[in-house]
Parts: structure tokens; sequence; C-alpha cells
């Protein structure tokens, strides 16, 4: 073996003993802790009653103990738990993200986590090196196949996030070489998902796919399936295939690890609204000219945004029917940020959207390239808003929460974590899974983690 796949594996077994540094681990923890609460608040949702009744329960077989299926008191096959919470983690589009990859990586690496915990009693610093290494996975991708992969139609949570799941299940079952090599092939002939799909219950079972698809993946090469072990860098594989052989920066692939892509800039970002990240800045950017405005909204005559050429990608709806398409509808995330002052949960429930739509608010947004925002990667805007009487608010917000360098505070972190688990969980479970996921690094097992995440109300 030699080339891109091979590096990759090799980095994943040089760190089985050898652990990363401290502020990966640490970011690792919140990351997942951050994950678990939005699976857990996912179990509200309508995929997550529709896909239970699909997924058959499942108890331990030889060699094959279930995994849980969050907040929902059943067990099931290691790879139905993944895509049950893997679809549940992004059903809300709370979870974290990527920027090199423009992706929500953690909804994939995270349920494939959970499901191969019990199978090779994997410790808590076990967990933390599979999901490093999957961000690491899920960002390079991105910093070699992006924009043109994303551009393309292609959701990466679903495709780069494939092979993400099946590195940190290949890490969590402690493959060797080359079938951890196997592994990474066989989930690029599984990865998919189509932005089409943007706004549907579809795009959270992308997540679910990719986590189900890397666990099969690691599973069969454990038992002997083959596959290409130059997935990455063959000529008819992920990269050239899905991106036709062309806008391909393949010298990154010769860089994994360095420098680690969880400790980079924009390597991993946790989301402060339950939007669309492209939303995030200017909804905070609103916020802030909500508190100059001091009550006047009905003055409010015209709110223009300033945006990247991104920023269209994603904010595909201009009236939004219902509280998915909310999540990517400029104008309705702008009308709640104005009316009340935050964006929450709540914000897009089917109750809300009359009192929202109706404000008028939103047919007032206007999305517009912005010079002073050109060239940010992180969905950076200017929002302006003008009065009746001529005068001008603006704001610009260049980076949104939850980004490195304006990471969660624990505070924060747990707020939005009961937040999420508010409703479907009672709150001692809640505050159990919390603290056992921040404790992760200590743990010698899981399975107190799995006990706590499968219990229901």
């Amino acid at each position: 073996m030699n080339g891109a796949t091979h590096d990759f594996v090799a980095l994943a077994l040089a760190h089985r003993e050898a652990a990363f540094p401290e502020r990966a681990r640490s970011m690792a923890i919140d990351a997942i802790t951050d994950l678990l609460g939005c699976m857990i608040a996912g179990a509200s949702e309508p995929v997550a009653g529709m896909l239970g009744r699909i997924v058959a329960d499942g108890g331990d077989r030889p060699g094959l103990p279930a995994a849980p299926l969050a907040a929902a008191d059943r067990m099931a096959a290691p790879h139905d738990s993944a895509l049950y919470n893997g679809t549940l983690a992004h059903a809300i589009d709370y979870d974290d993200v990527t920027h090199p990859a423009y992706a929500h990586p953690g909804a994939s690496l995270v349920p494939a986590i959970l499901a191969t915990a019990r199978i090779s009693q994997a410790s808590g610093r076990d967990a933390l090196t599979a999901y490093i290494l999957g961000i690491e996975m899920v960002s390079k991708l991105g910093r070699a196949l992006n924009t043109a992969h994303y551009k393309n139609g292609w959701h990466a949570s679903a495709t780069f996030g494939t092979l993400g799941a099946a590195a940190a299940a290949a890490s969590m079952l402690r493959l060797e070489a080359e079938p951890f090599a196997m592994a990474l092939g066989m989930a690029a002939s599984a990865a998919s998902g189509l932005r089409a799909n943007f706004g549907t219950m579809t795009k959270p079972l992308h997540a679910g796919y990719a986590a189900r698809n890397g666990v099969l993946a690691a599973l069969m090469a454990r038992e002997g399936v083959t596959a290409s072990i130059d997935v990455l860098e063959n000529a008819y594989g992920f990269a050239e295939v899905f991106n036709h052989h062309s806008d391909i920066d393949s010298p990154h692939f010769d860089t994994w690890g360095d420098p680690l892509e969880i400790l980079t800039e924009f390597g991993l970002g946790l989301k402060p609204y339950p939007a669309c990240g492209a939303a995030h800045p200017p909804i905070e950017a609103s916020i802030r000219i909500r508190e100059q405005l001091e009550g006047r909204l009905d003055r409010i005559e015209d709110i223009r945004v300033g945006v990247t050429p991104m920023h269209f990608e994603p904010m595909v709806y201009d009236v939004a029917t219902n509280g998915l398409e909310a999540k990517f509808c400029m104008g309705y995330c702008l009308a709640a940020a104005f009316l009340d002052g935050d964006v929450t949960l709540k914000t897009f429930e089917e109750t809300s959207l009359p009192r929202i739509n109706g404000s008028d608010l939103a047919k007032k947004v206007r999305m517009e390239l912005d010079d002073r925002v050109a060239g940010n990667t992180e969905f950076g805007a200017v929002v302006t808003v003008t009065l009746s009487d001529g005068e001008r608010l603006e704001e610009i917000v260049p980076l949104a929460m939850g980004k490195p360098e304006r990471w969660f505070s624990k505070q924060r972190l747990e707020s939005k974590f009961h937040d999420c688990c508010h409703g479907q969980i009672a709150r001692e479970n809640a505050e159990r899974v919390f603290h056992l996921a921040q404790a992760l690094e200590d743990a010698e097992t899981l399975d107190s983690l799995l006990d706590a995440v499968r219990s229901g109300r």
C-alpha cells in the first residue's frame, strides 16, 4: 500500500496508543456532547417515528452486540442504530459543521462510534481518537474537492460523511491496515446524497445513510470482504469520480494530520442556532440591530443582507411553507431574529410559521453580494436595515459563534444541550448524559453512556 489512502491509515494506526493533542481531545469532547444533545432532540421529529417503525429491534448476537436507539428505550443491530441515530442527529440542523467540507461531520461520526463501541469494548479515549480521525477525513476531503464538489450538487455531509464514518468505525474496531483501507473502499462505493433534497426529511436521512454505510463497511472489512485499498487516489476512485476528474486539489491528501484538521481555523464549529449555517452570521447581526431598534420593528422598510456567493447555494427558499424549509430561508430566519431576539428550536415548529411569515418582515429581506465579505469562507455577512425615516443600522459578522475562535463556553454548551433534551428525556437523565459525555476521556468503556443515551422519558 502507498498513496493517500495508505497515509491516512498510517495516521490512524499510529494514534492507537499515542494520544492526539489535548486541545483536539477537549474539542472532540465538547463536539460529541453537543451532537448527543442534537440527536436526542431529533427524537421529536416526525422522521424519527417513521424510521422507528422500520428499524427492527435487535439483541446481542455472537460478536455483534446491539447498539442503542437514542431516547427510544430500544436496541438494534449496529448498522440500524447508526442509521436511526444519524438521521436524528441531523434532523433539526443544529449539529456541528466543518467548512473546509461544508458538511456536518458529527451526525455520521458519533452514531458510528456509538454503534461500534460495544463490539470492541472501546474506551472513551478510543472514541475521541475515532472522532478526531473522522473529522480529519471529512475536512481533508473538503479541502481537496470543494467548493466544486458542493456546487456540483453533492451533499457533503453524506458523501464525505460516509468515508468519515467508515474511518471512525474502523478505528473503533481496531482494524489492521489492509482491512482499514478496504473499509474506506467499500464506504466510497456507498457514498451519496443530493442537495435536491434540502428542506425535506431526506436531508437528515443522508447523515443516517452515511453512518450506516460507514459502519457496514467497517464490519464487512472485519469479516474479510475485499475492496479497493487505494480508493482516495485511484483514477476511478472517490475524488476523481465525484469531482468529474477535475477541480481536485490533490496535495491536501499529502498532509494528513499536518495540521490536524480539528485544530485548524475552521475545522470544526458548533451551531448556535438550529438553522442552516449560512444564516448564522446574518441572524447574529440581526439580533444586534434589534437591540438598537428598541422596539421600532414597525418602522423597518428594508433588510439587506450582504453575502458571499456560497450563501446562495444552501439558502434555497424564498418563502418557507414548513419548518424544514424555514431553516434554508434567509427571510424567515431573519424575521424570527427581529421578532424574538433569538432563533431557537421553537422558531421552526409548525405553530410558529403563521406568526413569523405573517409579520411581513420576511418579505423585506433581500440577499446581495457584498465586497466586504467577498472571499469569506465562513458565511460572513453584513445586515443593513433601513427605517421609514431613512435611518440606517448596520452590523457585520465575519465569523459565527461556535467556531474555534468563538468556541462555546461550558455554560452555553450545557444550556444548548438541555434545550435540546427538554421534553425528550427526563432532566435527570439529560444531566447524566451530559456529564458522562464530558468525562468521556476517562471512561474505560462507553457502556454507561450508551445506556443513558438509549433511555427515554
